[in-house]
């Protein structure tokens, strides 16, 4: 992560740990077809945040390095993933991870690659794979379109955010991130279900959205509490993403 954002996440770290939507086992599974991965595989997980996609991996068997220069996300990461032997919690960041040359197979970066600084954490990517290694960005991106709570959920979101700083992902900049090599995308369905008190901790958790100290977090709670009411069905709220996968190789 960038230093200008490295504080961008604090005071959000318990609700982004707790209410994130989490990342579906057919990563695993894609990464196995498409590139042989397996437990074996060393993981670097760069801006790991409190560890939710750090786990999904430690879950597989795998060492996990977790890069993350924020020290309240670290540690609810280091909190809730202590007990596993293979986790590796680092405050470092992903313009210099701290980690040997040529020593991962898989560097991952789940929802944070707008955090970084582009050309540098790129070059610091490339030192740290192995020849063969590859680089895994992954987003859970809300679903529009639906003409019901998805759509309202967006009203709000637009609605409520403030101004922006982050380049958007798309094809040309990542085309210049993979030094405009091909690179594969895949998509997997992703969902979440939560009750009202989760809903307002998910928006909680989104660093462009009023926190829990700001005047304006009430205005926004009332808003989604009108979304709550119209749509949920026994108590529980249905947000719908698609988990999205880039993969490829990259190098100096």
């Amino acid at each position: 992560m960038s230093g200008k954002f490295v504080d961008r996440f604090t005071g959000r770290a318990e609700a982004y740990s707790k209410y994130r939507p989490a990342y579906p086992r057919e990563i695993i599974d894609i990464l196995n077809a498409q590139i042989g991965f397996n437990k074996d595989k060393i993981v670097a997980d760069i801006g790991s945040g409190t560890g939710i996609l750090t786990k999904l991996f430690l879950d597989n068997g795998n060492c996990v390095y977790a890069i993350e220069p924020n020290d309240e996300m670290r540690s609810f990461a280091e909190k809730n993933l202590a007990h596993y032997d293979n986790f590796v919690s680092t405050n470092q960041s992903a313009e210099n991870t701290g980690l040997r040359s040529n020593s991962v197979d898989l560097v991952t970066a789940g929802q944070a690659l707008h955090w970084f600084d582009l050309d540098q954490s790129r070059r610091e990517f490339a030192r740290i794979l192995k020849p063969s290694g590859y680089v895994m960005i992954v987003y859970n991106e809300r679903g529009t379109g639906d003409g019901g709570a998805m759509d309202a959920y967006e009203k709000v979101i637009n609605k409520n955010a403030k101004t922006s700083v982050v380049p958007d992902i798309d094809a040309e900049y990542l085309a210049k991130f993979f030094n405009n090599k091909n690179y594969r995308e895949f998509t997997v369905p992703n969902k979440q279900v939560l009750d009202f008190d989760a809903l307002i901790g998910r928006a909680a958790s989104a660093s462009y959205l009023p926190s829990k100290d700001d005047p304006a977090f009430e205005i926004m709670k009332q808003d989604l509490r009108r979304v709550f009411d119209e749509h949920q069905r026994d108590g529980r709220i249905t947000l719908i993403y698609a988990t999205t996968m880039f993969l490829g190789q990259i190098s100096t």
